[in-house]
């Protein structure tokens, strides 16, 4: 499997923050060691069959095969608790669990699922729905990137002002970096965000968000749309130096230094990478960031003597990395789901197998502990009719897919009594020229005589939904 990784390298990774800052995601792709599922779920009645297959693979060798890795041992137990013991099956390193559930499903991927089965007389209806993985706090994960890019902008604009606040035309750059590039900062965090949830829906969403953002800057006069092939050269490529003259230019032309003058001397740093990560790191240890986690380092030094003290660089890469939310350790686990059905689904977000009759998702989710990207969720909604009870009593099938759904949501709501008067109702029906007459006559026993208003004839406990149902189908 392969995954977008953000590219970066060497020993401090300014030189890759403020290009990605200022110039958008220069993206690699990659491979890694990553678990491997299989769902595989079968509805039966009022329970559900499901079998899970899990493993460890970094890629797969030229006959076809995984490489398959050891699974992680914790995460082995905590799955396998969850199925009978007797269901395990180990093939080397593959592993298969099996399982019959109501209701709730097993918390074995990682999230949250339910399997409804609902049954009448005229057909049932099944309801699968599950999340995976992530985080569905909105509000929280949006709140953390504008912070994280609140943060970021607070130490350029600071190191700014140590490097060149006695420069002319440094007010023009420091009122650019703490307005207009505090605001891109937040907004790349944002359409990160944005490219992350299009991303469980739309297979092309990492593509778009780079053509999206990088419209955004060039826009604003980051770059000119004909420099892209050099600026993702400069990024990707062994040779930072082509970079970093475009950011030194991008930064006097800020200052107000026209394009036909040269750099003034006090940017020299910029086009330097050692110069400009020292520069940086005497600049980070002064701030409240570094500080505290200098601070915290003592503390925990007292149980563990070896702990190194934190680098600078540190308090950088972990702003950028919760601004674009990033797997910093690569590898994300991949999904596949099949659910088993007699016929195409009613409503669901899979893919229909024909071939199959299989209702199949697949997708990459992030590891267990990130939960930093939007849930993976699966739906699906079926309907089986009861052909020949239908056509015993109708003369026909009359009621599938959303009304025989909402018929079984009807009658699966009424009490025990209520419910047995209707289901004898409906037993003695039978086809012919006054079955829409008898199935509007019919009323339950404390069920008043309609006096012409919907009111009366829908009060709790009506067989006016259920009544309209028919004869609507029945018309």
């Amino acid at each position: 499997m392969k995954k977008l990784r953000i590219f970066m390298r060497g020993k401090h990774s300014l030189h890759k923050c403020l290009p990605f800052a200022l110039a958008a995601m220069a993206l690699l792709v990659t491979g890694c060691p990553h678990n491997q599922y299989v769902v595989q779920l079968e509805p039966q009645g009022d329970h559900i069959e499901r079998t899970l297959v899990f493993y460890c693979e970094d890629g797969v060798g030229t006959n076809g095969v995984p490489n398959y890795q050891t699974f992680d041992a914790d995460e082995f137990v905590a799955i396998t608790a969850l199925y009978p013991p007797q269901s395990l099956a180990n093939g080397g390193e593959r592993h298969m669990v099996r399982g019959e559930f109501t209701n709730d499903l097993p918390n074995d991927v990682g999230g949250a699922g339910t399997y409804t089965h609902l049954t009448t007389s005229l057909g049932e209806a099944g309801f699968y729905m599950e999340r995976f993985r992530g985080n569905d706090d909105l509000v929280g994960m949006s709140e953390r990137r504008l912070q994280a890019g609140e943060r970021l902008a607070d130490l350029i604009v600071g190191w700014s002002r140590l490097e060149l606040g006695g420069e002319p035309g440094y007010d023009n750059l420091h009122r650019f970096l703490d307005a207009d590039f505090r605001r891109d900062l937040k907004n790349l965090g944002l359409y990160c965000w944005a490219g992350q949830l299009a991303g469980s829906c739309k297979t092309n969403a990492d593509e778009e968000l780079a053509v999206r953002f990088g419209q955004y800057l060039s826009e604003r006069g980051y770059f000119k749309v004909g420099e892209i092939p050099d600026l993702f050269r400069a990024a990707s490529g062994d040779n930072s130096q082509a970079l970093l003259l475009r950011i030194q230019r991008l930064v006097a032309d800020k200052m107000g230094v026209p394009a036909t003058e040269p750099v003034p001397a006090s940017l020299a740093f910029l086009a330097d990478e050692t110069t400009m990560n020292k520069s940086f790191d005497e600049y980070l240890v002064g701030t409240d960031y570094y500080r505290a986690r200098h601070e915290q380092w003592e503390r925990d030094k007292q149980l563990k003597p070896d702990a190194k003290p934190p680098e600078p660089s540190e308090v950088v890469n972990e702003t950028v990395g919760e601004l674009v939310e990033f797997d910093p350790v690569g590898g994300s686990d991949h999904l596949v789901i099949r659910l088993s059905l007699p016929s195409p689904p009613v409503h669901s977000n899979g893919r229909w197998d024909e071939a199959l009759n299989q209702v199949v998702w697949e997708t990459d989710i992030e590891g267990r502990t990130n939960a930093s990207h939007f849930p993976f969720i699966c739906y699906a909604q079926w309907a089986q009719a009861s052909q020949e009870y239908q056509e015993r009593h109708f003369g026909r099938v009359i009621l599938t897919g959303d009304q025989l759904t909402q018929y079984c949501l009807w009658r699966n709501g009424q009490d025990q009594s209520k419910g047995d008067e209707w289901d004898a109702f409906v037993a003695s029906l039978q086809p012919g020229s006054g079955l829409l007459a008898k199935v509007d006559a019919f009323r339950f026993p404390d069920e008043p005589e309609p006096a012409g208003t919907n009111g009366q004839q829908n009060f709790p406990g009506s067989s006016a939904y259920p009544r309209e149902l028919l004869k609507t189908a029945l018309r």
